[in-house]
């Protein structure tokens, strides 16, 4: 870039729009999701699928992640340089009527997924909501981080890891 920066605001709907768009891309249907009770925090991958802003994917209910969620629901999800904070909401059966739209999309993209889980008793959908993201990158030459808060509806961009 040239000049000294060390903070500066971007166009918040171009950025959340980039972000709904890696959401929904079945490239990045697979994350890591962390969850966390008391001082116990695990990660592990989960399959998404992304519909706007809202991130959903379907787990079993007496797994370790869903008991975390119920006792602190907040969670993050990270995908290559690409990090969120969001709230998990345990929606219900997977197959549950009040569900079936986000069942759908999820058989629409990974039909494989939903076929060897769809016997299995026990199976919740799980809605995260994201509140902030963080996205590593350039600009130019100058490593910067891109924060995006979608509670307070700005974005900015920092730089990091530079030499004074």
């Amino acid at each position: 870039m040239g000049e000294d920066w060390v903070r500066r605001q971007l166009d918040y709907e171009r950025k959340r729009q980039e972000l709904i768009d890696f959401l929904e891309s079945k490239d990045n249907a697979i994350m890591a999701l962390a969850t966390c009770d008391g001082d116990r925090v695990l990660t592990r991958t989960i399959l998404t699928v992304g519909s706007g802003l809202d991130i959903y994917f379907f787990t079993w209910g007496p797994s370790r992640k869903c008991a975390q969620i119920r006792k602190n629901p907040r969670v993050a999800l990270c995908k290559d340089s690409v990090q969120i904070e969001g709230v998990a909401e345990i929606l219900g059966g997977l197959f549950d009527e009040a569900n079936r739209e986000y069942t759908n999309l999820l058989r629409s993209k990974f039909p494989e997924a939903i076929e060897h889980w769809k016997d299995r008793p026990g199976m919740v959908l799980v809605r995260v909501t994201p509140t902030a993201a963080v996205v590593g990158g350039s600009a130019g030459q100058e490593p910067q981080l891109e924060f995006l808060d979608l509670e307070g509806k700005t974005a900015y961009a920092e730089r990091w890891a530079y030499h004074e």
